[in-house]
């Protein structure tokens, strides 16, 4: 998803059923073209992300998929390549930097490890 995308669907989430016009009132770059957030939305609809009602001549956006689902998904899917790609280094990589962490999210990590480590 793009950066753009990214806003766009973040705005979606919190309003839960929004238009073009709405969506651009909310959005940082307060100069863009109506119909490239148009463009972005059916951009989103074609990827399954948000679902449209039609209303009158304009549409009516709703996400179609949870957040924390999304960012389940997208974490995954980037560990899986990650991992895939780079194999050993990437692992080594991973372990060291679990002590950059603070200490209450490395702390959390490290608990849902073990969790995962125990329940196979």
């Amino acid at each position: 998803m793009s950066k753009l995308e990214q806003e766009v669907m973040v705005i979606v989430w919190k309003c839960r059923s929004c238009s073009v016009r709405n969506i651009m009132t909310k959005l940082t770059n307060k100069k863009l073209a109506y119909t490239t957030v148009a463009t972005i939305l059916h951009r989103l609809y074609n990827k399954g992300l948000v679902a449209r009602k039609s209303q009158g001549i304009s549409f009516s956006y709703s996400p179609k998929i949870a957040k924390e689902t999304y960012i389940k998904r997208f974490a995954q899917a980037f560990i899986n390549k990650f991992f895939s790609s780079f194999g050993d280094t990437a692992v080594i990589s991973f372990a060291q930097s679990i002590d950059s962490l603070p200490a209450d999210k490395k702390s959390y990590l490290l608990k849902l490890l073990q969790k995962k480590y125990e329940s196979k």
